[in-house]
């Protein structure tokens, strides 16, 4: 026999005595109730119970459980009580369920987390992820124990995540009598950082599109540093230097401007001179982005110089070199 069916038939109450009821029709024995109360009353099992419903039978189950009792026996306490049932149903079993308030596992993760926050300096609960240890239950109280969940003891290890909790639930009896309920887990700080859509090459500019936006605990990040890339403007427009692999986390330092001279490229080169602008062709001998120097050729002469890049192929010559180049010129 189970515990709540010992329990059910164990509690049983007797001598409860009345006069008899009125006739009313026969009472009929239900057999399947479920009840709000600690207590079961003839009025949850018989239907046409009449002045005989409030007298009280058994305890409840616990919230949220169901117990079996014997319907011979109900019947039984029925007639004690001055209550004469229909009896057909003698042999079978009684499912008596006690109606729950179901706290379900997200809001006990989120009064954690709230509270962990709060703790850690963070101030916003979305920052911290809560984890129950497999096996955890929702909470099971008195249908009418309306209150909110407290945290009754909270004890948290920031270096390994683990937490040990104790919950309770205002206006319950049961959380009163048990000193709360224990749960146990991990919580860690959550790190947002931005991370490739998709396999960006060197060289390639980044788009809003290329990115998103995600979340992760801090232990499980351990290449996070400060230059770590957390939004999406400071990415968007650059050019990446190196090849960034999708959902993970990469840096500034990934990044750079874009290449507006590729290498071997055929470029303009200007030469800027107090009211004297002139222009070459040349040859990009390096890779560069705006405002890099780079090594390029003039055409004509073949003669190799440093460049600064300034627009889509298109360089500047290096002050100095400026300076020759006009004294080349002058008469």
């Amino acid at each position: 026999m189970s515990r709540a069916r010992r329990l059910l038939a164990a509690t049983l109450l007797a001598g409860l005595v009345l006069p008899a009821h009125a006739d009313m029709g026969r009472p009929v024995l239900r057999l399947d109730v479920t009840v709000v109360g600690d207590v079961v009353r003839l009025g949850d099992l018989f239907d046409n119970a009449g002045r005989h419903a409030d007298v009280a039978v058994f305890r409840s189950p616990d919230p949220g459980h169901t117990g079996q009792v014997a319907a011979w026996r109900i019947v039984e306490a029925a007639r004690r009580a001055g209550l004469e049932p229909e009896s057909s149903d003698r042999n079978r079993d009684v499912s008596v369920t006690r109606d729950a308030r179901i706290v379900p596992l997200a809001e006990m993760e989120e009064k954690i987390a709230a509270s962990l926050a709060g703790t850690l300096g963070l101030g916003d609960s979305s920052r911290v992820q809560v984890v129950f240890d497999r096996g955890t239950r929702p909470l099971t109280v008195e249908r009418q124990a309306a209150g909110q969940v407290d945290i009754l003891r909270l004890e948290h290890d920031p270096r390994s995540g683990r937490f040990d909790a104790v919950l309770g639930i205002r206006g319950s009896g049961r959380s009163e009598r048990n000193g709360g309920f224990r749960v146990y887990g991990t919580a860690n700080e959550l790190v947002e950082f931005a991370a490739p859509a998709r396999t960006i090459g060197r060289g390639e500019i980044v788009r809003a599109s290329d990115l998103v936006i995600d979340r992760k605990p801090r232990s499980a990040l351990p290449m996070m540093t400060a230059d770590t890339v957390v939004s999406l403007a400071q990415a968007v427009g650059l050019a990446a230097r190196r090849p960034l692999s999708p959902e993970r986390p990469f840096r500034t330092s990934d990044l750079m401007k874009p290449e507006l001279v590729e290498r071997n490229a055929n470029i303009l080169i200007i030469v800027e001179l107090p009211g004297l602008s002139l222009t070459m062709r040349g040859k990009a001998l390096e890779a560069g982005a705006e405002g890099d120097v780079i090594q390029v050729e003039n055409n004509q002469s073949r003669k190799k110089m440093q460049a600064v890049v300034t627009g889509l192929n298109r360089v500047s010559l290096a002050t100095r070199q400026t300076t020759v180049v006009a004294a080349t010129r002058t008469p």
